[in-house]
């Protein structure tokens, strides 16, 4: 294929269609695209790609490497994603990723074969990535320390390996690694190659850290809605983007995904396979979400001929590839309407979740509602319920202060006598 002759219309979607037909995950592939469209989005006064334009953005991004203004991970994954879309360019075909990108570690031909067998099984393509370093990381700790074989490995060879690894990672990281250890065995146990799965073993819990953001109060929403100009292509888009995120609590991965087959106009219904559960979503399309997509579908909508209602306003009208853009947009609003400034359009949500709470909804209704898998990803925005948190305080009548003295006595005590 021409470089030189390759149209740029189509061209993003034609290379979506390759990388799906060749079964790359949807959560790869929409980074693969997010990093692919930069240097398409470049071309918006070019009808063909020009590889002037991709030269320079290829020194633009080795500037800002050197320079420090973006890291070595950005600046490496950006040229390898812009040199695979070239590759599909010029043949035609797909260089894939490395299957085994991420583990670093090489491990016996043994141990490779319980890899692909256990990331074989029943698992979360967004969490398979994550099984396949940690057992990568496990077999090869067992290499280094003289097991080339499970035959002599044990509860004390997990333990270690265990402890190793707490003083390298992080509480997170832990959390996964106490986690897919415990799967792994579970299976290394049904196929016969462990004399036991070590559930108990690996039955402790690892609390991971999770921060509470602050809510958005409904009044900043309001206002942000209100600050946004609806005569106006941009603000008819943003509205509607903004509705789906403030009354349905849409995530952006799924605002960018959503397609025209999503909606039942006379049903009342969006259903939509969510990105990060893979799971099946109905919500109710309520009147003011309808209207709002509607007045963009017909008023300001570029005429393209895509499945995605959200496309990008100016040439080439491709859809939106990124959730980061949808936090863009978030944060443009709030700019509008004189709020703090944040990308962080999960706050939309995550303000919808804790109004339910407050509103006595019961955290199943919650998650149900907002399509999560269980509760656990609702005990957040319980945290920001202040109204109920109030009824869970204990009152401090009838705690009395110790004496000084007392409490000085009490501190040389526990300090073995040893204060001054």
């Amino acid at each position: 294929m021409d470089e030189q002759r390759t149209p740029i219309a189509g061209l993003l979607e034609k290379y979506e269609s390759a990388l799906s037909k060749y079964g790359v995950g949807y959560s790869t592939r929409l980074s693969m695209l997010q990093r692919a469209a930069v240097v398409v989005h470049r071309h918006q006064n070019a009808e063909y790609l020009d590889p002037r334009i991709i030269a320079e953005y290829f020194r633009e991004l080795e500037t800002r490497f050197y320079e420090g203004k973006v890291s070595r991970v950005h600046y490496h994954t950006s040229r390898r994603e812009v040199q695979r879309l070239l590759w599909f360019v010029e043949t035609g075909t797909l260089r894939q990723p490395n299957p085994e990108a991420g583990c670093r570690q090489s491990i016996p031909h043994g141990y490779a074969k319980f890899v692909s067998g256990f990331l074989s099984g029943d698992m979360h393509q967004n969490t398979r990535c994550d099984a396949r370093w940690i057992a990568h990381k496990y077999f090869a700790w067992l290499t280094e320390h003289g097991f080339e074989t499970l035959q002599a490995v044990g509860a004390r060879e997990i333990q270690k390996f265990l402890l190793d690894c707490s003083g390298k990672m992080s509480i997170n990281s832990m959390h996964n690694v106490r986690l897919y250890i415990a799967k792994l065995y579970k299976y290394l146990y049904e196929i016969g190659q462990s004399d036991s799965s070590y559930q108990e073993l690996l039955s402790f819990k690892i609390n991971r850290e999770s921060k509470v953001y602050p809510l958005l109060p409904r009044a900043d929403i309001a206002k942000m809605l209100d600050a946004i100009d609806r005569e106006t292509a941009w603000g008819k888009r943003a509205y509607a983007i903004m509705m789906l995120g403030t009354v349905l609590g849409l995530r952006a991965c799924d605002v960018i995904a959503l397609e025209f087959g999503s909606i039942d106009w006379i049903r009342g219904e969006i259903k939509l396979v969510q990105a990060k559960t893979c799971k099946t979503a109905v919500l109710p399309l309520t009147t003011d979400v309808g209207e709002a997509l509607k007045d963009y579908i017909l008023n300001a909508r570029p005429d393209a001929n895509a499945k995605q209602i959200f496309l990008r306003l100016q040439p080439p009208f491709t859809p939106l590839m990124s959730a980061v853009t949808v936090g863009e947009v978030y944060r443009d609003c709030c700019k509008k309407a004189g709020l703090p400034v944040s990308k962080r359009f999960h706050n939309l949500r995550r303000s919808l979740a804790t109004e339910m709470t407050a509103n006595g909804v019961t955290v199943y209704d919650v998650a149900q509602g907002l399509g999560d898998a269980d509760i656990e990803s609702v005990k957040p925005y319980i945290a920001m319920d202040v109204r109920h948190l109030k009824m869970c305080a204990l009152p401090l009548a009838g705690i009395v202060p110790e004496p000084k003295r007392q409490a000085q006595s009490l501190i040389e005590h526990l300090a073995g006598g040893r204060v001054q």
